[in-house]
């Protein structure tokens, strides 16, 4: 059985291929077990993972493994005393990141971070056979002034301008796996997706499901059942497509490929997303604001003078943010880009949905729904009281 080692396992994506793992997905007995490594402490209850051990694979939670400090030797150091079973992993999950807003900075910052961790970890298991490395679509230049690819997004238009490839951590790291593996028997793949759509016991600078939790919990609280709610982004956003990663899908597809390397290839990137097809904030709004007891309308036009914005509203309801989190009995959750992702919200008013046609050649199927994995996010955080729903 195989032995899967997950950097990044607080993350929005880590996080959730060893709570996949420990459900025994794809199927009981093909993992025995999971070691998650973190940087900063995590408490089990708090991480919500199901049980680990008898009808599911034993987990080994690892925290304090610092990637940004020291030298290559010193992770494998690390990595031999608390992972002394390290010998036996068979699949490793390279979901580690660091957020920076200056390119070049997260590129040093993230090509660092690689160099000691997976170049540890990869000299000390000599029997691993799959490696996944998770992307999004900057790879496909959406964040570029003129953005060279129109959407659907597929795997072919991976080829950016050089200026912007030259700065971007993920094509690095792309060179480095393909320099790692040659006489190697391992093989690895890149799994691409949008919006990450999910549940994390840390913060996360891009959680745009948090950011929304945050937001509409307070507005339940302030104003009631049936408080209408204009969508937040910029009004031709209401109509353009995407299609959302929900992390349950993208763990799921990286452990299919994982677990699945005859099919899967090698140096091969994947799109994934819940649904084959794009579809706008207009069907996808409304039902995240049900959720709260709210009612999502259209977004106001450019320049309306009653918008405010997520990040304004919390400022101007402090107090009564924290009378709310007094009655949750917990702190919302930590977003750090708030503010960046009101611009961000603001900026997308062109399709960006991914194409999934690669990813069903090789056999993986699953089709979730529009809005599935949004209300799923938010009972995750409901469970850990972070949600306030109007009654």
């Amino acid at each position: 059985m195989a032995h899967a080692l997950v950097f990044g396992a607080s993350g929005i994506l880590g996080w959730a291929v060893v709570d996949q793992i420990l459900k025994n997905y794809p199927q009981k007995g093909t993992f025995s077990k999971v070691t998650a490594l973190t940087n900063r402490p995590l408490d089990l209850q708090d991480a919500q993972w199901p049980k680990s051990g008898g009808a599911n694979p034993e987990l080994a939670l690892v925290s304090g493994v610092d990637l940004t400090r020291g030298t290559v030797e010193d992770i494998k150091q690390q990595l031999k005393q608390r992972v002394p079973d390290i010998d036996t992993v068979t699949q490793i999950f390279y979901f580690a990141y660091i957020f920076h807003p200056d390119f070049p900075t997260e590129q040093d910052i993230n090509v660092a971070m690689f160099d000691r961790g997976f170049v540890a970890a990869e000299a000390l298991a000599p029997n691993l056979s799959y490696v996944i490395l998770p992307t999004g679509t900057k790879g496909y230049g959406i964040h570029q002034p003129e953005r060279p690819f129109k959407a659907p997004f597929d795997e072919a238009m991976n080829d950016i301008p050089q200026l912007y490839r030259d700065v971007l951590f993920y094509f690095a790291l792309r060179d480095r796996l393909d320099a790692l593996h040659k006489g190697k028997r391992w093989k690895w793949a890149e799994v691409r997706c949008d919006i990450v759509v999910g549940f994390l016991p840390h913060s996360n600078p891009y959680n745009l499901a948090g950011f929304f939790i945050n937001y509409l919990s307070l507005v339940a609280f302030v104003q009631g059942r049936g408080a209408k709610v204009p969508y937040p982004g910029h009004p031709d956003g209401w109509h353009t497509l995407s299609n959302d990663g929900g992390q349950d899908t993208v763990a799921r597809f990286s452990l299919y490929l994982s677990v699945n390397p005859d099919k899967a290839g090698t140096s091969e990137l994947y799109n994934i997303a819940d649904t084959s097809e794009g579809y706008p904030m207009s069907a996808k709004w409304p039902a995240i604001c049900e959720y709260f007891g709210l009612v999502g309308v259209p977004p106001l036009p450019l320049g309306d003078p009653t918008y405010v914005s997520p990040a304004q509203y919390l400022e101007q309801h402090k107090e009564d943010l924290r009378q709310m989190e007094s009655q949750l009995g917990n702190k919302i959750q930590q977003v750090d880009l708030m503010t960046g992702l009101d611009i961000w919200l603001m900026n997308f008013d062109f399709d960006h949905h991914l194409a999934l046609g690669k990813a069903r050649s090789v056999g993986f199927v699953e089709e979730g729904t529009v809005t599935g994995s949004w209300i799923q996010t938010f009972d995750r955080y409901r469970a850990a009281k972070k949600v306030w729903v109007a009654s």
